[in-house]
């Protein structure tokens, strides 16, 4: 859960927006010791729930843990050790804060795949308003998948490990070859996130009630006769993500380098895109060896508002109207 919660896209989004790099450490080391002074409250409010006699409240016996409402442990205190208009208020913040962290996240979400993935990768070409219909559709099915989820899951912390599990397997190998691999590329990428979420899927989940496919070394039943893995398969998963993406990159890299794949399989423009006229920039074609001028775009010249103006030098005309011998020749 550590190493799961560095790759987050609310983080990185603040840390981008800081004015220094500075000022974005000094963030996050804030932001960290806010996280454990922030979570006091959550830890004070389980202790009261645990050492409340419930057979003296409205809650009656059994008490929540007995009745594996462990997880409801906020609202239940709220409801039951609290005043009427405590209660209201309580419980009604805590649904508008669930309902605006599900709402932006969903958002956030749909954006991020029409941006990132559709149109970048796509529909480099697609218009403002093809972003918006795909941002629309996708708000439904992330929609309708966090419905699902919600709806299968039996408690808000497996949820929240499992988020954080698979940010860990998929986006933590490319966040690790993003900052310290020189030469990944896109195709490597696409590679380690699919063989990652491959074994992630295969080995099971147990808050999903998905069944493993592979069953690794040391995995039993539970009371559900849901299989659990003892074997470290999620770091297994992340490290496979992160050296195919190591290995993929490096093989396309010398396939169409070497001149064993044309350039004009290079799809995704991850490996000869520095070579093409689209996609050159200044310093490229400065720095490039192996560009000859023919290869060169061709530039329009910049030219002034009239076109007489260009042409004209006033200086010159200036000069014969001071000059009196030239007004003589033309008088005769």
């Amino acid at each position: 859960m550590t190493l799961g919660g560095i790759p987050w896209q609310a983080y990185f989004q603040r840390v981008l927006s800081s004015s220094s790099a500075t000022y974005a450490q000094v963030l996050s080391f804030l932001a960290a010791f806010g996280c454990l002074v922030m979570a006091l409250p959550a830890v004070l409010i389980g202790a009261i729930g645990a050492s409340t006699a419930w057979n003296e409240t409205g809650y009656g016996v059994p008490d929540p843990m007995s009745n594996k409402e462990a997880d409801m442990i906020l609202p239940i205190v709220l409801q039951y050790l609290c005043p009427v208009y405590i209660s209201f208020f309580g419980l009604g913040a805590v649904s508008a804060a669930v309902m605006s962290s599900a709402d932006s996240s969903i958002l956030s979400a749909s954006s991020m795949f029409a941006r990132n993935i559709y149109q970048l990768s796509f529909r480099q070409n697609a218009s403002d308003r093809e972003i918006v219909w795909v941002m629309r559709i996708t708000v439904f099915l992330f929609g309708a998948s966090a419905t699902a989820m919600a709806l299968l899951a039996s408690s808000v912390y497996g949820l929240w490990y499992l988020s954080s599990d698979l940010v860990y397997i998929i986006i933590f190998p490319q966040l690790l070859c993003v900052l310290f691999v020189k030469g990944t590329n896109t195709y490597g990428a696409i590679a380690g996130y699919l063989f990652g979420l491959v074994l992630r899927i295969t080995g099971g989940e147990p808050y999903l009630y998905l069944q493993p496919l592979i069953y690794y070394p040391g995995c039993y039943p539970d009371e559900n006769n849901i299989y659990i893995q003892r074997f470290p398969f999620k770091t297994l998963a992340m490290l496979t993500s992160f050296f195919t993406n190591i290995i993929v990159s490096y093989l396309a890299k010398y396939l169409f380098e070497s001149g064993i794949l044309p350039p004009k399989l290079d799809f995704l423009d991850a490996v000869v895109a520095r070579y093409s006229r689209e996609h050159m920039d200044k310093a490229t074609l400065v720095k490039s060896d192996n560009i000859v001028l023919n290869e060169l775009a061709p530039v329009n010249p910049r030219h002034s508002l009239t076109l007489s103006s260009t042409f004209t030098n006033k200086e010159a005309f200036n000069y014969v109207d001071s000059s009196p011998e030239l007004s003589n020749t033309e008088d005769n």
